[in-house]
């Protein structure tokens, strides 16, 4: 069993190569974290924003020049069951996530600890996180067809067969006034690569590497996308998928 399951593996490898290692999924629902603020939810430009946002039409985002970045939570949904040992796992992750943006963020921005006057207050929670089933998703390229099935499944769904998703929500609020100036939930789901041009994706393996892509992914947009509001001309668009490194 063993010998077989190496064979399929290897033998899929080649089905599998490519550059994306997630993608926006198709569509999202909002949890409680946005609380009373979910009414104000639109539908994002497809491909360009989050696949719900609000904005404030009113925000003058170039006065702002701090950002206190709460601590990012994972919100409990009772609808999303976690184990202990999912707990744990996905916490790390989100501590990850946490240093990772807040380090991106201290390169335009003051990174401060209370809120005050040019201060952004940021909170961000993880509402969903699902795993790959990795063994389930290798097994898939040695059954005939699969490649073809794969293909219709996806094509339904939006998701390739077996692969992990991440959701996400934000409050952006003016640190002075508590008004809210912009909000969002977001949903990207796992690709199914595992060869990016001569790397390998180690995350291919493991049980939370579609959450983690996804996490890795919204740091960079996060940073973009207050540059953008704020009409810098350095702003560095994240790709659709985040690239493997050459």
């Amino acid at each position: 069993m063993k010998v077989l399951r190496t064979l399929l593996i290897v033998a899929g490898l080649a089905s599998l190569a490519g550059c994306a290692t997630s993608s926006q999924a198709r569509s999202t629902k909002a949890s409680g974290f946005l609380g009373d603020y979910r009414s104000l939810l639109q539908p994002g430009k497809p491909g360009e924003e989050e696949l719900l946002v609000y904005k404030n039409p009113d925000a003058r985002w170039p006065e702002y020049k701090k950002i206190w970045l709460k601590p990012t939570t994972i919100w409990d949904d009772p609808h999303w069951k976690l184990t202990k040992d999912d707990r744990k796992d996905l916490q790390k992750l989100v501590d990850s996530f946490h240093s990772a943006l807040l380090q991106k963020l201290s390169a335009d921005y003051t990174m401060v600890e209370q809120a005050g006057p040019e201060v952004l207050t940021i909170e961000v929670a993880l509402t969903n996180g699902q795993p790959t089933n990795v063994e389930l998703k290798f097994l898939s390229k040695g059954v005939p067809y699969g490649g073809e099935a794969a293909y219709l499944w996806t094509f339904i769904t939006g998701k390739p067969p077996f692969v992990g998703e991440a959701s996400i929500e934000f409050m952006v609020k003016d640190g002075e006034r508590g008004s809210l100036l912009a909000a969002g939930s977001d949903r990207r789901v796992g690709a199914d690569t595992i060869i990016g041009g001569t790397s390998l994706n180690k995350e291919y393996f493991d049980t939370w590497g579609d959450v983690k892509h996804s996490l890795d992914y919204w740091t960079d947009e996060v940073v973009y996308r207050l540059c953008a509001l704020r009409q810098a001309t350095t702003c560095l668009k994240p790709k659709q998928g985040l690239k493997l490194p050459t």
